[in-house]
């Protein structure tokens, strides 16, 4: 595995270990930023690895799948999942954006769906991914 992969890889790994102990602490905002994260650099290193190129430079989770879609089909109900979290790059940073304070608009029940669903995305790419290292 090429090396600028691994790195995108592994770092999407630790967003999603981040995701999951931001839960345990009820910082639950961050647990949805880190599983848009967590995805967001998944595609991305994928990209590098498997498409042979640089990744688009977007937040946009459905753009960055779609390339990747012909390597693993992670269904309808995810493709969706990606569309409904990939505003909460912004939602869970900017309170301008969020109309509020992100802590107060991202429910544990909601931040735990995303993370549910951040790793069957994972699980998906997981032949892919296992190779890292």
């Amino acid at each position: 595995m090429r090396e600028e992969s691994v790195w995108w890889i592994e770092d999407a790994k630790r967003s999603l270990t981040k995701a999951g102990k931001y839960l345990e602490l009820g910082f639950y905002e961050d647990c949805v930023f880190n599983c848009q994260q967590a995805l967001e650099k998944l595609f991305k290193g994928l990209s590098i690895e498997l498409l042979k190129k640089r990744p688009v430079k977007t937040h946009k989770l459905t753009t960055l799948y779609k390339p990747l879609e012909k390597y693993a089909q992670i269904g309808e109900e995810l493709k969706d999942f990606l569309s409904l979290i990939s505003p909460y790059y912004f939602i869970t940073r900017y309170p301008d954006i969020a109309m509020g304070l992100p802590s107060e608009i991202v429910t544990e029940k909601f931040a735990k769906e995303c993370l549910t669903k951040t790793r069957r995305v994972f699980d998906c790419f997981q032949k892919f991914i296992s190779k890292g290292k």
